[in-house]
């Protein structure tokens, strides 16, 4: 009972921690692209998460709104994607060496708390083979691919106001 209290205060410190950080990460960027950052990250994590989670590849014991979402919906929908836009203002004008250096960097250090729930509390469980080095490759992956679309856009928006 205790270890479960312990979890849902560990989630609700990450919600006020991310919701916190956002309008700083928000101001840095303009609001189309930062739109655009947050909704395509979470719709992608969402469609992955369901994926895992209906297959049973893994699970979330313990979460929020638990009756609506057999996912993780801070991570899916406000962790991830408030990351994802600061690794976007932070790469905004890098080279692509640049910038999947920082991405798998950033991403890698964000996977490690990742681990560690895993390990040592009941907010994730890994099923099914799925191992370590799969989440490390699947958020590096996911957040290098939304990446390269903010770009495309970016470029396909930059030759049409030309």
């Amino acid at each position: 009972m205790k270890s479960k209290k312990l979890e849902r205060r560990f989630l609700k410190y990450i919600t006020v921690i991310f919701l916190g950080s956002l309008p700083f990460v928000l101001k840095k960027t303009s609001i189309k692209d930062s739109l655009l950052v947050l909704f395509m990250n979470g719709y992608t994590n969402a469609i992955v998460d369901r994926f895992l989670v209906n297959r049973q590849i893994i699970q979330y014991p313990i979460r929020f709104i638990p009756k609506e979402f057999k996912s993780n919906v801070l991570f899916d929908f406000l962790c991830l994607p408030t990351v994802s836009l600061w690794l976007y203002h932070l790469t905004k004008n890098d080279n692509p060496f640049k910038i999947v250096y920082k991405i798998v960097l950033t991403i890698s250090s964000l996977f490690l708390v990742e681990l560690w729930a895993e390990k040592n509390t009941k907010l994730i469980k890994w099923k099914k083979g799925w191992k370590w080095y799969h989440s490390l490759i699947s958020l590096n992956v996911r957040t290098l691919l939304s990446r390269l679309v903010i770009e495309i856009i970016n470029i396909i928006e930059k030759k049409q106001k030309d």
